[in-house]
């Protein structure tokens, strides 16, 4: 498998050229590590996490390797390599792409992370690069733009654009937004026809009723189940996983079906639940909330009339 030769720029406080700390170096390589199998996982199977083992592709896909620092033009630059998506998981792009424009043949694993993170820099809420398991992984770069590194300088993405593409403390805070802003997924009977299939990724394209397509993984059981219902009228029992626009971004299947029953009934995926509001916390004190009921009747009854009225009662 060959790999393509890539560079990182560092924006830092200090001019460390070559010479980078080592919490700065570890902190990156470890945000790096922590992203990158999510980020692939995402472009190629449509959800950045799934239960089970990881598949042998993710792993080849994943693999970046550390050549070393240097010093250019006041930063400092970090060498690694990666290979091509379509050297790594050759099998995906031979066949009819089930998520269009969301990788391409010649990326790396690096500038996927790139594009994710000027997408959510962006605040793109109707976007398929991302959901949000994989926003939390943007969250946690925070640390690593508290003090000395202020922004990073990634490789653009492969589709003619040769500007590098920056990765800062705005992406952190832009991703947290999105992923609050992100709608919980509810669980869903969806009838559909099973159109398009990839097994090795487990991925499936459903028409439903009025003609929509919607996008699927099969997140439990066997995956050669999708190859028996290709083709067929089937009921999907899982979740609708919203993006932040509160449109369906795709259904997490747990379990397929043969069936055709109440098709037009079950054809249409459900809108996603809006977000209630949190009540506002206030303050209690002597004169306002429960304590200003303590010791005081809202009535103008004497105690004695009070004490007469429950004698009456006992009797």
């Amino acid at each position: 498998m060959d790999y393509l030769e890539q560079e990182i720029a560092l924006d830092t406080e200090t001019e460390f050229g070559a010479d980078v700390p080592l919490p700065i170096s570890a902190g990156l390589l470890r945000r790096l590590e922590d992203t990158a199998r999510p980020c692939v996982r995402m472009a190629i199977e449509g959800a950045s996490a799934s239960a089970g083992a990881p598949p042998a592709w993710l792993e080849r896909a994943s693999d970046i390797r550390i050549l070393g620092f240097s010093a250019r033009d006041g930063k400092s630059i970090l060498h690694l390599k990666a290979p091509m998506l379509g050297d790594a998981v050759p099998e995906v792009f031979d066949q009819q792409t089930l998520w269009p424009g969301m990788a391409s043949a010649e990326d790396t694993v690096i500038q996927l992370i790139g594009r994710v993170g000027h997408i959510v820099r962006g605040r793109e809420t109707a976007s398929d690069m991302y959901d949000q398991p994989l926003l939390k992984h943007f969250t946690h770069w925070r640390s690593l733009f508290k003090s000395e590194l202020k922004q990073l300088h990634l490789p653009a993405s492969s589709k003619g654009n040769d500007i590098p593409v920056a990765l800062n403390i705005e992406v952190v805070e832009n991703a947290k937004l999105l992923s609050a802003q992100t709608p919980i997924p509810r669980q869903i009977r969806i009838i559909g026809k099973l159109d398009m299939v990839r097994h090795s990724t487990r991925s499936f394209g459903l028409v439903l009723h009025h003609g929509d397509e919607v996008r699927g993984v099969l997140q439990e059981g066997d995956p050669d189940l999708l190859l028996k219902y290709f083709g067929k009228e089937i009921t999907v029992f899982g979740k609708a996983i919203y993006r932040p626009s509160g449109s369906l971004l795709r259904i997490d299947a747990q379990e397929i079906l043969d069936t055709t029953e109440g098709r037009a009934a079950f054809s249409t995926v459900p809108e996603a639940l809006s977000t209630l509001p949190r009540a506002e916390k206030r303050l209690q004190s002597a004169r306002g909330g429960v304590a200003a009921f303590f010791g005081t009747w809202p009535g103008e009854e004497t105690d004695e009339e009070l004490l007469a009225a429950l004698g009456e009662v006992r009797r």
